[in-house]
């Protein structure tokens, strides 16, 4: 963009757009990217003096920022204004910046100031070094040129740069580190030998993992709708699903009782009915580990009216295998799968006898016939030999072998086929928009009725354009998945009756003490049926903890629950107790806590359970503390009900979540690293949907298990003790204070509350000094709340608990949480 000195100006919003936006952004001008630009919107207005001629809140019209720094300021006036108060009102603002920031480092150091007619240049503390008209502004002007000699974008960029260095947290301390280093994180505990006489069981029902039972599962532990319960208040927000209606398609939640399924069976008969030409193509829609592929399996083996069922036959292909985004034909691939997926799925008739062969390739048989005849008057041996080499050549094309197959099964033999694209929803965002491309394809080629999973927000975010506007008039079926607690429960039912009918009567194991205990099988149920009522009947948050953790994924919840069961953490002795008469298993909030954090590990660290350390940050980052994870959350969180850039509600890009953070003076770049932290760690969502990484243009959301991150555990003394190995901390003494407690529980395996409490104490109070330190340099209104205030109160209210005098920032326990609202 070029100036233009013909321009007409008469408003101060013409200065801005048509000279001041152009200088600073264009090639040939300052060359400073439109991305570091920000406008009037973007400070607050401060209180400037009179002499000013501003009584009221000031902001000025740009601000240029580099690493996380406010580093010049622009301000425009109208042409009959003098340049000189715009001056005066920018140095004001730089000031008051500067202000914020150590004795000595004053990284907002220019500032310009115009009105179309002249441009005054010069520091925020002196008077203008260089006045400019129009006319000097012209690419290769010595004006032009001496502007740029001060404030051309990597000039800006090399001094916010310096400038960042100084404001770096130094002299970082890992406790870890001081235990003995990665070798402390790598240490595992032992599982707990009471679990090895549950494993048949936890292989057979709780596995993630594809099972040879999964027709038992379909059949016994499916969650039907009428038997889902309800999300509390805390968590209704993130985990409960809202269906999104539209004009020209129809979304209808699918409805599976114990018997039947009115909406599939109905879509089916009506295809079997019309025999469309082009086959029939049902969207199955639903959040990732909603129950999608299990439902389909149910509804084939237990759902479908008997007698359509002895007429349709299924074929389940999984897209969940990587070979779909390994191959150059996905097309071929699918054909492929195809094949073997029917033949797995229907035994009873076998394609390769001749009397199949003739029905499946009668269509080509035919075209060749006259080839046939001519050579069945000349040798009929020559005729046979031409048909099994047209038959075997047939066959080793699959596009021609499916083709055959779908077309003799819906034709000759007036069966149904469906179809099902299963795990679909796994695959990330181009993935699962290549897998409707060749279910399109597939579904032209075989006339077939297609079911194709996908995952809900791609379905809606694509479902007005290509390639799914060509779905546009077809009714969308949606699954609701089912609570972590209801399906627990009901693998749990399963697998007592397992217990019944398979353990041997009498259950033995060994203590760590080497002491050998015997016990009836009848214990182990009894000690499955306790654990869930720990868990998700007593009035404690740990269910809430759990179903967070896991959001809508049954897969990952099946895992949790594993994993609580197996721990090492979980001691023989406490197990012990309960079995054998105390009638109450001593596994409380903490414990499990510990165990999520840990899993099988003797300190938690992010590579070790399903939780997180959100006071944590890489060294490598340009110029992090340690909220920034927290405020990313914060952010995401507060603002969950707002709609963003892709118009979804809740998600934003990671430019706008930089943008937002950079008042608090982070750098974007170390934003956008803390985003793809807790997007890999799963606690915020890309709109992409793969949780390897996201750049600026791409958008974020928060997730259950980030939202409980930030609301529940840094309020729990055993969150906040067990990340603390792992924190890094800009205090030595601080950091040695802390090890020396960690120490404790390296050489005995576990430390008392009264040292965790010292431990937490330490740390919250090396988090004040940080957040007064840091957090003065924030541009944001003084009385502007932060993801940092939040969590200094959620730890504070944590000590209370235990009496510790003196913290501040408590919270009163009836008072609202501000992210509930």
């Amino acid at each position: 963009m070029l100036i233009d000195e013909n321009s007409a100006l008469s408003t101060e919003s013409d200065v801005e757009q048509k000279i001041l936006f152009p200088l600073l952004t264009g090639d040939g001008y300052l060359g400073i990217p439109v991305a570091n630009v920000h406008t009037k919107e973007y400070l607050p207005p401060t209180p400037l003096d009179k002499a000013a001629g501003k009584t009221i809140g000031y902001y000025p019209d740009y601000s240029i920022w580099f690493h996380g720094l406010p580093v010049m300021i622009i301000e425009a006036k109208s042409p009959d204004v003098d340049p000189q108060i715009g001056y005066r009102e920018a140095s004001l603002y730089a000031r008051h910046l500067n202000q914020k920031f150590p004795a000595g480092v004053n990284p907002c150091a220019r500032i310009i100031s115009s009105n179309g007619n002249r441009l005054l240049y010069g520091p925020w503390d002196a008077a203008p070094e260089i006045e400019l008209s129009l006319s000097d502004l012209n690419v290769g002007t010595a004006g032009l040129e001496n502007l740029q000699s001060r404030c051309f974008g990597h000039i800006l960029d090399k001094s916010a740069i310096e400038i960042s260095q100084r404001l770096q947290l130094i002299n970082i301390v890992i406790p870890y580190d001081l235990l003995g280093g990665q070798a402390v994180l790598n240490a595992k505990r032992p599982l707990n030998t009471f679990a090895a006489d549950l494993s048949p069981v936890l292989r057979r029902y709780f596995s993630s993992t594809p099972q040879e039972n999964v027709h038992e599962i379909a059949e016994k532990a499916y969650i039907s709708s009428n038997e889902v319960t309800e999300y509390d208040r805390v968590l209704e927000s993130l985990l409960k699903e809202r269906l999104s209606l539209r004009q020209t398609a129809i979304v209808k939640p699918l409805e599976p009782s114990r018997r039947e399924e009115p909406n599939v069976a109905h879509a089916i008969a009506s295809f079997d009915e019309q025999r469309p030409m082009t086959g029939q193509l049902q969207i199955v829609q639903g959040p990732v580990g909603a129950g999608k592929s299990l439902f389909a399996r149910r509804y084939c083996d237990v759902l479908q009216d008997p007698d359509q069922a002895k007429r349709t036959r299924w074929a389940f292909i999984d897209f969940n295998t990587g070979a779909i985004s390994n191959t150059l034909s996905p097309e071929r691939w699918l054909y492929e799968s195809f094949m073997q997926a029917f033949q797995s799925e229907n035994p009873s008739l076998d394609v390769y006898s001749a009397s199949a062969q003739r029905g499946i390739f009668s269509r080509n048989l035919q075209r060749r016939r006259s080839v046939y005849e001519e050579l069945e008057r000349v040798s009929p041996e020559s005729a046979a030999v031409q048909r099994a080499t047209d038959l075997a050549k047939w066959q080793d094309d699959p596009k021609e072998f499916t083709q055959g197959l779908a077309t003799y099964i819906l034709g000759s033999r007036h069966e149904v086929l469906v179809v099902v694209m299963d795990n679909v929803d796994r695959l990330d965002l181009n993935g699962q928009l290549t897998a409707f491309n060749i279910a399109l394809s597939f579904m032209a080629l075989t006339k077939c009725f297609v079911i194709l999973q996908m995952r809900d927000e791609t379905y809606e975010r694509f479902k007005d354009k290509p390639p799914l506007d060509t779905y546009r008039s077809g009714i969308t079926f949606h699954i609701s998945p089912p609570r972590f607690i209801d399906v627990v429960k009901r693998r749990l039912e399963l697998s007592l009756e397992y217990l019944t009918a398979h353990a041997a009567e009498v259950q033995r194991y060994t203590l760590e003490s080497g002491m050998r205990i015997s016990y009836p099988k009848s214990a182990l149920g009894w000690f499955l049926g306790q654990l869930y009522l720990e868990l998700f009947e007593r009035r404690h948050n740990i269910s809430r903890v759990l179903e967070a953790l896991a959001g809508w994924d049954v897969r990952r919840a099946l895992e949790m629950f594993v994993s609580v069961i197996t721990s090492g953490h979980l001691s023989e002795e406490s197990i012990t107790s309960s079995v054998m008469g105390a009638k109450s298993i001593p596994i409380r909030e903490h414990t499990v806590l510990k165990i999520l954090m840990r899993t099988d590990y003797r300190f938690a660290s992010d590579q070790s359970g399903y939780i997180i350390n959100v006071f944590g940050f890489d060294k490598e980052w340009e110029r992090p503390d340690n909220f920034l994870l927290v405020e990313a959350l914060y952010y995401l969180t507060a603002n969950r009900k707002k709609r963003g850039e892709i118009g979804l509600e809740g998600y934003f890009t990671c430019r706008h979540v930089a943008n937002a953070l950079q008042q608090f003076s982070y750098v974007p770049e170390d934003v956008l690293a803390a985003l793809n932290h807790l997007l890999r760690k799963r606690l915020i969502v890309a709109d992409h949907m793969n949780h390897t990484s996201v750049a600026f243009d791409d958008s974020v959301r928060i997730l259950a298990a980030g939202f409980m991150h930030l609301r529940v555990l840094t309020e729990r003394l055993e969150y906040l003790f067990g990340i603390l190995p792992t924190v890094p901390i800009a205090d030595r003494h601080v950091a040695q204070q802390i090890a020396r407690v960690l120490e404790k529980e390296k050489l005995t395996g576990e430390v008392l509350a009264t040292e965790k409490i010292r431990a937490v104490r330490h740390f919250l109070r090396y988090l004040w000094s940080l957040h007064a330190s840091v957090r003065g340099r924030s541009v944001h209104a003084a009385d502007e709340y932060s993801g940092a205030d939040y969590v200094l109160k959620k730890i504070a209210a944590c000590l209370a608990n235990f009496y510790i005098k003196g913290i501040k920032g408590i919270a009163s326990p009836d008072e609202e949480d501000v992210l509930d609202l």
